[in-house]
């Protein structure tokens, strides 16, 4: 999977979190890195779990251009900036993708991501 999050602190807890869950987990903490990296991986990515509020750039832009070169992807959108609603009201955001809010409690976020990869 594909993490991008712009936060220091909080890209390697869900790492560390992640990775407990036996997940393969690439890192990226902008936009720019997390496409190029989608881009050259020579596998599938499975699962991208973005930050929709990133410098320089949004979720959603990744979302989009990580999509066409992976279009099995499955996209989980995270935010604290915007709602539930919002999300899902928003044109840019991949058809078939998922939200949680920020902030989310670990278990939430591992059910969620669990329920996805089991499907």
């Amino acid at each position: 999977m594909l993490l991008v999050e712009d936060a220091d602190y909080l890209r390697e807890l869900l790492s560390i979190v992640l990775k407990s869950m036996d997940l393969d987990v690439l890192e990226a903490p902008l936009a720019d890195q997390a496409i190029v990296l989608a881009e050259s991986h020579p596998q599938q990515i499975d699962l991208l779990l973005t930050d929709i509020e990133i410098k320089c750039n949004s979720g959603w832009v990744i979302a989009d251009q990580i999509s066409r070169v992976h279009p099995q992807i499955r996209v989980v959108y995270m935010s604290g900036g915007i709602t539930r609603p919002e999300w899902r009201d928003h044109k840019a955001r991949v058809p078939g993708s998922y939200f949680i809010q920020k902030p989310f409690r670990l278990k939430a976020l591992k059910a969620l991501l669990t329920e996805l990869l089991l499907s």
